[in-house]
């Protein structure tokens, strides 16, 4: 962390890993945007950037959950109705032993024919006990994960916005014009 505070990052980052409360868990609702999330959570939606950087989001179209509207031209463009009900991969269901212990993790692709060997109480069982995902559910859980996200607790917002003002402004070099302006290469 020594490195961290002293070098020209943000203080975003160093009041985040030395503050786990400073970012709280949030969902993305249907077809919100960055600038909606940003209203509501700071009453401003031109802190947009302020949600995006707490994602470390740099490319919105493909980090940042799809509209119902875009996902379905999503689907419309990459697939026909056959194969969006086609199998596009096979996953575990969980498996516990009789005293509620996980053996076996959902969610784990495998193969369709995959079997899980486990021994209780001095018996052995196989369970071949998986689902198959079309590529529909695929596609739907690839956007359904990007829902989650990280957002900066509203106290701290002063300090994150006072710092990025602080490391965006140009300061005197052989490159400076002025306070908005610098030379190119």
């Amino acid at each position: 962390l020594s490195e961290l505070n002293n070098s020209e990052f943000p203080i975003f980052l160093e009041v985040t890993i030395l503050h786990p409360h400073s970012i709280a868990s949030y969902t993305v609702l249907g077809d919100d945007r960055p600038d909606n999330v940003a209203h509501k959570i700071y009453e401003n939606q031109n802190l947009d950037w302020v949600v995006l950087l707490s994602n470390n989001i740099i490319n919105i179209r493909d980090e940042w959950p799809m509209s119902q509207f875009d996902f379905q031209r999503y689907l419309d463009n990459k697939y026909t109705r056959d194969q969006l009900g086609e199998i596009h991969h096979y996953e575990t269901n969980e498996v516990r032993n009789s005293q509620g212990k996980i053996l076996l993790q959902g969610g784990l692709h495998v193969d369709a024919d995959f079997t899980f060997n486990f021994s209780e109480g001095g018996v052995s069982s196989s369970v071949n006990n998986v689902k198959s995902i079309s590529f529909l559910q695929h596609e739907i859980d690839k956007n359904d994960a990007k829902r989650t996200i990280n957002l900066l607790n509203k106290d701290l917002l002063s300090v994150i916005i006072n710092d990025m003002r602080e490391i965006m402004t140009y300061t005197d070099s052989s490159q400076f014009i002025n306070r908005k302006l610098k030379k190119g290469d």
